[in-house]
């Protein structure tokens, strides 16, 4: 199996691929942010979200957001608030289970990405450029997004995405990326299929990177994260507990941390219940991590999916 690459970049340059972000499709973003406030992460305030009409106005996109901006990457919340197909989407998204539903990569290209995926086989849908106001010491300004996604059904494991940041700066304010369970990164992405092979050709030709087979498993290897592919017999090897609420399941996240010792005294002290823990790893089950597990773990632990599953 090849050694995993963790370029310490917020954002990919050249041909990199990154993993982005995640988001959890929630009903409540008001309970969703203090859950995961509960886990000791600092959540933003709720943003809506739009972008430019034909006619260069700005429109409500359908969705509002809350941020988990981690110094590498970000853990995204997401309800519908508005009437339009995105909201729609996630409606129904949310009919199948509460939890995580959408996966952003990141490339410095966004042009010649929907190029290369259109090559790939792919119905994309039409480019959006996501704007939300920020409140900054020199006023307001504006956070930009480019976002190319992938037509529904394109991915039946759910709102699957290329993005690239144009306000960096705004995007991962210095202030609002250090976190009480001291997370560092979001590192690895476990899905869960009823085919794991057909999910790792689709999702390498969705990155543009080779997947790599091995003990019950497909990994596609990004220049920063990776997605880790299992089927259900795999994941109820590698996660306590485990029964997915239904396929294909995006399983779980695993996130870096500084001081994994300053983690668990954190989620001690908030009485969150962890379902294995020792000096390396710390796994929260779906009912504490808002429908999903989620893996702290050592930063120079790299891969942590695989060591939980040789550890329980």
């Amino acid at each position: 199996m090849t050694a995993p690459v963790w370029i310490d970049a917020q954002l990919p340059e050249g041909d990199q691929v990154f993993l982005c972000h995640v988001g959890y499709f929630v009903r409540d973003l008001t309970a969703a942010g203090a859950a995961f406030e509960r886990l000791g992460f600092q959540v933003s305030a709720i943003n809506v979200l739009s972008h430019a009409d034909t006619d260069g106005k700005q429109v409500p996109g359908g969705t509002s957001n809350r941020l988990v901006r981690l110094r590498r990457g970000f853990i995204e919340l997401l309800a519908a608030t508005h009437d339009t197909p995105i909201a729609d989407q996630l409606k129904v998204a949310l009919g199948r289970y509460q939890g995580l539903h959408l996966i952003s990569a990141s490339h410095d290209d966004i042009p010649a990405t929907r190029e290369r995926l259109i090559a790939a086989g792919f119905r994309v849908s039409p480019l959006v450029n996501l704007r939300r106001p920020a409140k900054t010491p020199e006023g307001m300004r504006e956070v930009g997004w480019s976002v190319q996604r992938l037509e529904p059904g394109e991915m039946a494991e759910g709102r699957v995405q290329f993005v690239k940041s144009h306000t960096p700066d705004l995007s991962w304010p210095a202030d609002v990326i250090v976190h009480q369970n001291q997370a560092d990164g979001l590192s690895d992405l476990l899905i869960c299929v009823a085919d794991r092979r057909e999910a790792a050709a689709r999702f390498g030709r969705f990155t543009g990177r080779q997947p790599v087979a091995g003990g019950g498993e497909a990994i596609l290897p990004l220049e920063r994260g990776r997605i880790v592919i299992v089927e259900p017999g795999d994941a109820g090897r590698r996660l306590p507990g485990f029964a997915a609420p239904s396929l294909p399941y995006l399983a779980g996240i695993a996130a870096r941390t500084g001081d994994i010792a300053s983690t668990r005294d954190v989620l001690r002290g908030r009485g969150v219940a962890m379902q294995y823990q020792d000096d390396e790893l710390i796994c929260l089950g779906p009912e504490e991590a808002l429908g999903s597990y989620l893996l702290f773990h050592r930063p120079e632990m790299v891969e942590p999916w695989q060591t939980l599953a040789r550890r329980i």
